[in-house]
């Protein structure tokens, strides 16, 4: 018994040392509770419902669809083909109306009297177009109502129209009691088509301008950002070069005629122009910026709510954007002096805005995102390449973007994102219910993160990573929130920041950090730091008010300091040599022993030699003992020792036992 208690007693020792080597003070200094950095599990927003390999082939004959158009209306012009003419192409399964160059705008009912087959109004007193409308450089397509109207574009499983600008202008002007309603219609289910697998409707601009006022857009799009519902792209696709082989004439009257191929086939009466020679430079110049202007909009159930690229500025305003089924709001590339303001992107499935890559000049004040599958507000600025590259990329960053009075919150990951970039600006925003509130990262320089106000984060409420530097963090509230500032691997000024409810550490500091302050901030809540920076280097830290803050730390860490490894051993130790020591009293206090007392004589235990007669065996044969038979006392004499069966063994020591 008492070995086993030695021994469990050593087990309990050899316990505790592995206890304490599992909470060596180093590893617990790294994994310290809510210190993982900007880790948080992937997000990636809802999956898009369509069919990726499907939709992503329909949209390679869309781009050379309209890649066809544009060599073949170059051709016409520059052969005098349907110069002063609206014309049809038969290029796919629908049929394209072509809008050429006139002093005066296309109205819906111009298009009526042009296409009167394609375009009917419904008895429900909508229109239905079941034609592809494009819109040449120097026509304007005009389907403004004061008095509102619907104009459902054929989206079914045989096939979607669209509305292209190629270098034209499209104008759509409602009122705020009666809007115009653009959206995909389905004519065999007599509803708004909801499926993309086999495309759907769109509306789209290379190039020219847009204004669109009180308008409702939904459903529509498809995939990509060009053909993802409402789409303004520049492009810097060249038109093609075509032989001049004849100059038009605008007495010529419209007669059909071939283009590579493909027949044009006039429809109404000509245009009225003042130059042709100015009609044929405008539709054979190259497409470059779209500028446009979106006010009181609303965007529903499109793929891409809005997509910009190759935009210059571009106007959005009291314009609300839901439930996309990728992004809200997307300015792609080279999007420049823009701005958004009082606008709202809810619900999408991934960020509610995203700005990429070479977009600077942007400036957005009063944008609303809240409950979208990813981020709310996304501003990248990184460079479009890291060194030399196939397309002769340059490698600068890009910036000069802000982002003010905004509101952000109840998204799946981040409220704010800076991916890079260069003289961002943030400042008095509200930001709440995020994962994470505002994270900078990707090397970004010179951001500016100031007066906002971010509550609630699950991690931690301003986080600046992946070597961000010469940062400003200045006069924010924070209140609850994991971290309320973490720095890693960056470097910045906090100052005059008041952080409540913080449950972790108040403002943390991880890695090289040279070239930071921590000056005058005030942080309340409870955890192990309101200030810590035993991991960093190269820091400031002073002026700051931590009266407010209660230091409890967890059980992991209390034991991590207690168990330091030389504790460790020494405690191992001692307790071996008081278990020993334990061991030595008991044996001292029980007196000596016999080393045979265990042992004792046969004589103590019966009489001797039994006599054959008292088992009962006599005349058995018996054989004469070699050796003279021992006397014992009080036993009687002798007799001759028997040789025995096993039987008469188990006899004989039953009686010795007894």
């Amino acid at each position: 018994m008492r070995r086993r208690e030695q021994f469990g007693a050593l087990v309990a020792v050899l316990g505790l040392a592995l206890a304490a080597a599992a909470l060596n003070p180093t590893v617990v200094a790294a994994a310290t509770p809510g210190d993982s950095g900007n880790a948080v599990p992937p997000v990636t927003g809802h999956p898009y419902p369509g069919d990726p390999a499907k939709e992503a082939a329909i949209v390679a004959t869309e781009d050379q669809r309209i890649y066809d158009l544009r060599a073949i209306t170059a051709a016409a012009r520059w052969q005098g083909i349907a110069t002063l003419t609206p014309y049809e192409v038969n290029l796919g399964s629908v049929p394209t109306l072509v809008l050429v160059e006139r002093t005066d705008p296309y109205t819906l009912a111009d298009i009526q009297t042009l296409i009167p087959s394609t375009l009917v109004r419904q008895p429900d007193a909508t229109f239905l177009l079941s034609e592809n409308i494009v819109v040449e450089a120097g026509s304007v397509l005009d389907l403004s109502n004061p008095d509102g109207v619907t104009i459902h574009l054929s989206s079914s499983s045989r096939g979607f129209v669209s509305i292209v600008g190629l270098g034209g202008s499209i104008r759509v002007t409602g009122s705020a009691k009666a809007p115009v309603r653009i959206g995909s219609w389905d004519p065999t289910l007599g509803a708004v088509d909801t499926n993309t697998a086999d495309g759907r409707a769109y509306l789209r601009l290379i190039g020219g301008t847009a204004n669109f006022s009180y308008v409702n857009f939904d459903h529509l799009g498809f995939w990509s950002g060009g053909t993802g519902g409402l789409a303004l792209t520049g492009t810097s696709i060249k038109a093609s070069t075509v032989a001049k082989t004849a100059a038009p004439k605008p007495d010529a009257p419209p007669v059909a005629a071939k283009v590579h191929g493909v027949t044009i086939k006039p429809v109404g009466p000509s245009g009225s122009i003042t130059d042709v020679a100015a009609a044929i430079a405008g539709a054979t110049a190259e497409y470059s910026y779209v500028t446009a202007s979106l006010s009181h909009v609303s965007i529903e159930a499109n793929a891409y709510g809005l997509f910009v690229n190759g935009s210059k500025g571009v106007q959005i305003a009291d314009t609300s954007v839901r439930d996309s089924l990728v992004d809200g709001i997307v300015f792609h590339r080279f999007v420049t002096n823009s701005t958004i303001s009082s606008t709202v992107t809810d619900n999408n499935a991934v960020d509610g805005f995203a700005m990429t890559r070479a977009s600077t000049g942007i400036l957005i004040n009063g944008l609303t995102a809240n409950g979208n599958g990813r981020d709310g507000i996304v501003l990248n600025g990184g460079p479009l390449a890291n060194g030399p590259n196939p397309a002769g990329t340059p490698v600068g960053s890009y910036g000069n973007n802000s982002l003010a009075n905004s509101t952000s919150n109840d998204n799946a990951r981040y409220g704010i994102s800076v991916l890079g970039g260069n003289g961002v600006r943030l400042s008095q925003n509200l930001v709440g219910n995020n994962v994470m509130g505002i994270v900078v990262s990707k090397a970004a320089l010179s951001v500016l993160i100031a007066g906002n106000t971010i509550d609630n984060s699950a991690k931690h409420a301003i986080a600046l990573v992946g070597g961000t530097t010469k940062t400003t963090i200045r006069e924010n509230s924070i209140s609850g929130a994991d971290i309320g500032i973490y720095l890693r691997d960056s470097s910045a000024t906090v100052e005059r920041n008041r952080l409540t409810n913080v449950s972790n550490h108040g403002i943390t500091l991880i890695g090289a950090a040279t070239g930071s302050s921590v000056v005058d901030n005030t942080v309340s809540g409870t955890g192990p730091n309101a200030v810590d920076t035993a991991r960093a280097t190269g820091m400031t830290v002073h002026g700051n008010t931590t009266s407010g803050w209660t230091n409890t730390k967890p059980l992991s860490v209390i034991l991590a300091g207690i168990f330091q490894p030389l504790t460790v051993l020494w405690m191992i130790l001692g307790l071996i040599v008081l278990i020993s020591a334990l061991s030595g009293i008991g044996r001292k206090h029980s007196g000596f022993r016999h080393p045979y007392a265990n042992h004792v004589p046969l004589s103590s235990l019966t009489r001797g030699v039994i006599a054959p007669e008292e088992l009962g065996l006599m005349g058995m044969h018996t054989t004469p003992a070699t050796m003279p038979t021992p006397r014992v006392a009080g036993a009687v004499r002798a007799r001759p020792t028997l040789a025995v069966t096993k039987r008469r063994r188990r006899l004989l020591t039953k009686a010795v036992n007894q």
